[in-house]
């Protein structure tokens, strides 16, 4: 199998990471087109792949195109490849608010996966929601959650949630941080040092994820088991019961989700 990559940004670098890692591919099953002459220079150093500075290179080489650019760009580069595009390919975009439809009424014959990752890809433990094209096929499924999985969990969910997928995976490691933060700096207020408030709250955070995955536990039944009658916990949460951070919540990701599919429909 061979894989193609059009975009060496950040998330692409994560991925071409995993998969060399995983071993799942060969460095010289990977091929990476980017404008830049830094960021070729910077993904043929660390990974010995194959770089191009012609996306159209790309379907030519590889069997697996992954669209990794800028939205603001898809249209140039999708008209730019698609003469060498044909059903032989599977296309899988992870670029943001670019439908399907869009693109394969330019890759007209291509084999389409949309794909929404997180930041998280970086260190493999992202979260990749996925839908298929009308072309793509049962085949195509499995190769698109084999890759996906080198660097994180996988789900398939219709396209038509994925503004809510965007609101809620895609942007939330920020709220998410944001939440960790205000946490941070209240402790520091408590006497704590900022290096050791981090640690704490990063860890605290770390472990609660993998126990909620791993023991697969409601938010609800780990909340109850932490607390006990007129401890420290109960006092916490009473605080914030009483305030209105569930509206706030509320309003944060349906906010993400208005604009996710604003964007979508540029």
């Amino acid at each position: 199998m061979k894989v193609g990559f059009i975009g060496a940004g950040n998330m692409a670098e994560a991925m071409i990471a995993s998969l060399i890692n995983s071993k799942l591919l060969a460095p010289h099953e990977i091929s990476v087109s980017d404008i830049s002459a830094d960021r070729r220079r910077l993904i043929k150093q660390k990974f010995r792949v194959n770089v191009y500075s012609k996306n159209q290179i790309i379907p030519g080489v590889a069997d697996v195109v992954f669209l990794a650019v800028k939205p603001q760009q898809l249209t140039d580069v999708l008209f730019e490849i698609a003469s060498g595009v044909g059903c032989e390919h599977l296309v899988i975009s992870i670029v943001a608010g670019k439908k399907v439809e869009f693109i394969q009424s330019i890759l007209s014959q291509a084999r389409i996966i949309r794909v929404m990752p997180n930041l998280p890809c970086t260190v493999s433990e992202g979260m990749s929601v996925f839908c298929m094209g009308g072309t793509a096929n049962t085949s195509d499924k499995q190769m698109a959650s084999k890759l996906l999985s080198s660097f994180g969990q996988v789900l398939e969910l219709p396209e038509d949630q994925f503004d809510a997928v965007t609101a809620l995976s895609g942007s939330g490691p920020a709220f998410f941080s944001y939440f960790l933060n205000q946490m941070v700096e209240a402790a520091v207020k408590e006497g704590l040092n900022r290096k050791d408030a981090l640690m704490l709250a990063g860890q605290t955070m770390l472990g609660t994820s993998k126990l909620l995955i791993e023991k697969k536990l409601d938010p609800a039944d780990l909340i109850k088991a932490v607390t006990s009658a007129k401890g420290t916990t109960a006092a916490g949460l009473l605080v914030l019961d009483k305030s209105d951070l569930s509206g706030i919540v509320n309003q944060t990701i349906k906010s993400a989700a208005k604009r996710s599919a604003e964007l979508s429909a540029l």
